[in-house]
């Protein structure tokens, strides 16, 4: 693992450090690539010219001086051109390397004519042209267009010698044309390469803008989605805390009597003890009475999700007093007794929310009551199941279909905003599991969930850390 991490760090640095020593950070990103191959080109040359004047001196021909000055300038030229590109000036090195090179090779052909440059000719002719491409399009073919020009000087050149030779004419005629079409051809080999490339590469940025574009409108849009999902979950929870508002001022009613009662109590006693008595019961009456606020605050507070690890077997059993408050004396709640699957991982209050949305549900299917159930069990796989029944008038199929979706409801207009199913879904799945509805008209509906145990979530972190 270090070691290929090492290897990828040195891989990303090995670029930079290319960059860094041709001193390129001004150059467009398509120029360093070209300068990477033009320092490839003088670099080449360079080294040629010293290697080319040792072989003609240990040759028995001798060297010519105006040929010894030419490689001097040539030489001289090729590192000015280079250290140019070091300092990022990639046009200045193509523009110096080609017009210097083409001034000399005037210089050739016009004094040396075509035959002698035959056997270098294609060490002579292909750099400037590789330097032409590379610095653009109309570079490389004004090139071509000056190396064609002195091939022609160099034949009429030699041709003003063998002017009396016709089959010689016809040989020089024949290595003219030969060299006219090899430049060319090269020529447009180079120029529909570096246009596909050039094509390829603003594709390719282009495509990475729109990449860029659809990447930020997605963040955007699941910012969005989340935003939106809170408000519905707030909006359920203003739903919830509405109907509990009768069973809550029920509960106030009964503790401010309390309250009242004790503190009757408290006034007329004629003991010290008994006075002190009454005090203690009025504020065991307000402690329950704050308990009830805090609950509702707690239930009805807009906050981001808080996970935590709970028994939801023990977490129905203290809602029993609550549920209870919302349905009427014909209906029974069941929470049958059972040992606990389990801990979850779960927003308690969003947990509450829930089942208190199925509960009302639950209570409307069955306006002649009924009886609702809600069992805790394990589901296998590190999983278990909530199941939520009733047994009201059921759903048809047409209903159970979109029974899901936001805002949907079969109430009438004011008595229900249709998010108690739609949030429901979307907060179980949030969490990692899921929730399915099964119902028919006439049978009840039966609302299952199924959630990931703690230990599993867990373990799944572990095995992905690993």
């Amino acid at each position: 693992m270090h070691d290929s991490t090492s290897i990828g760090r040195s891989d990303a640095r090995a670029p930079r450090l290319l960059q860094r020593w041709l001193g390129l950070a001004r150059v467009d990103p398509a120029d360093r690539r070209n300068a990477s191959m033009l320092q490839a080109v003088l670099v080449a040359s360079a080294l040629f010219q010293p290697v080319s004047l040792a072989l003609a001196w240990a040759s028995a021909i001798g060297i010519d001086p105006l040929a010894v000055g030419m490689s001097l300038v040539n030489m001289v030229a090729l590192l000015v051109s280079l250290a140019l590109l070091r300092h990022g000036a990639f046009v200045a090195a193509a523009r110096l390397f080609i017009a210097v090179a083409l001034a000399l090779l005037t210089v050739s052909y016009f004094h040396w004519g075509l035959a002698p440059q035959a056997p270098q000719q294609l060490l002579q002719l292909v750099p400037v042209l590789i330097g032409g491409a590379l610095l653009s399009r109309r570079a490389m073919w004004t090139t071509v267009a000056w190396l064609v020009a002195l091939v022609a000087v160099g034949g009429w050149r030699d041709a003003a010698v063998l002017v009396h030779r016709p089959d010689s004419l016809l040989v020089l005629c024949s290595r003219m044309l030969g060299s006219v079409f090899g430049f060319v051809l090269a020529a447009f080999v180079l120029d529909q390469a570096l246009t596909g490339l050039r094509e390829n590469l603003a594709l390719a940025r282009r495509r990475g803008n729109e990449l860029a574009a659809a990447r930020d409108r997605l963040q955007l849009e699941m910012q969005e989605k989340e935003r939106q999902r809170d408000q519905l979950v707030h909006a359920q929870k203003m739903e919830g805390v509405g109907r509990l508002s009768s069973g809550v001022a029920h509960d106030f009613n009964h503790l401010l009597t309390l309250v009242l009662g004790h503190a009757t109590r408290g006034r007329t006693s004629t003991t010290l003890d008994d006075a002190h008595d009454a005090l203690l019961d009025v504020q065991s009456a307000a402690r329950r009475a704050a308990a009830v606020s805090r609950r509702l605050l707690d239930f009805g507070r807009m906050e981001d999700a808080r996970p935590e690890v709970f028994d939801p077997a023990a977490a129905l059993a203290e809602m029993r007093p609550m549920l209870r408050q919302l349905f009427s004396a014909r209906t029974r709640l069941e929470l049958p007794p059972q040992p606990s699957p389990g801990l979850i991982r779960f927003d308690r209050a969003q947990f509450e929310l829930i089942l208190l949305g199925l509960a009302a549900n639950a209570e409307y299917a069955m306006p002649e009551g009924g009886r609702f159930t809600v069992e805790v069990a394990s589901a296998g796989s590190g999983m278990l199941e909530i199941s939520a029944r009733d047994d009201g008038h059921g759903m048809d199929a047409a209903v159970r279909e979109r029974c899901l979706e936001p805002f949907f409801t079969t109430k009438p207009s004011g008595q229900g905003t249709g998010l108690g199913l739609a949030v429901a879904a979307s907060l179980v799945q949030a969490s990692g599991g899921t929730l399915v509805v099964d119902s028919a008209p006439g049978h009840g509906t039966n609302v299952r969930m199924a959630l990931p145990l703690a230990a599993s979530i867990g373990s799944e972190r572990s095995l992905q850390a690993t």
